[in-house]
């Protein structure tokens, strides 16, 4: 059985999701990145800890599969 592409970008994402609400609101482990001192605040004030980092890069990362194009469009 071969697990839908879509299904799991969704799965990465919404597990992303959680992660980066869960490092938004409680304060967890120092950044990996100074973000306040390369980016603008509205921005860096949404990774306050690694816990948000990498909810953040999951749910980008979780894309890839969902709009990558499949091999029978072509």
């Amino acid at each position: 059985m071969r697990l839908n592409p879509v299904i799991v970008g969704w799965a990465i994402e919404l597990l992303g999701t959680a992660l980066w609400v869960y490092g938004y609101f409680v304060t967890g482990h120092p950044s990996l990145i100074s973000w306040h001192d390369i980016t603008p605040r509205w921005f860096a004030d949404w990774l306050p800890n690694i816990e948000a980092e990498i909810g953040l890069a999951l749910v980008l990362g979780g894309m890839i599969p969902i709009y990558w194009p499949s091999r029978q469009q072509a």
